[in-house]
């Protein structure tokens, strides 16, 4: 259960991604795709597609999908295909909750 202090932790982060695996799954493909065609890319665009083919695509299934998760969907991308690290800007918070302020 994700823990109401500091919503969006790393470790709640991992426990949203956990209990909700097909949110990281299409995120991976709409990345994939836009790296095809892009050296940089929005990671709050592919969120908006994910929401958009839901939406229409999937029968009773529409992802409610919190804008503060972005960033650990991004910085988790880049970490596991290192090919494309930097293809999403990622900026240091002053008051991160990034593993040590510093980001991935």
């Amino acid at each position: 259960m994700i823990t109401p202090s500091g919503k969006w932790t790393k470790e709640n982060f991992d426990i949203h991604c956990q209990d909700n695996p097909e949110i990281y799954e299409a995120f991976v493909k709409y990345a994939l795709q836009a790296a095809h065609r892009r050296k940089h890319y929005s990671a709050k665009s592919i969120f908006h597609r994910i929401r958009w083919q839901t939406m229409f695509q999937e029968q009773g299934c529409q992802f409610k999908i919190d804008d503060g998760w972005i960033s650990h969907y991004a910085r988790k991308f880049m970490d596991e295909y290192t090919h494309l690290e930097g293809f999403f800007s990622i900026r240091q918070r002053v008051s991160s909750y990034h593993a040590d302020g510093v980001p991935a």
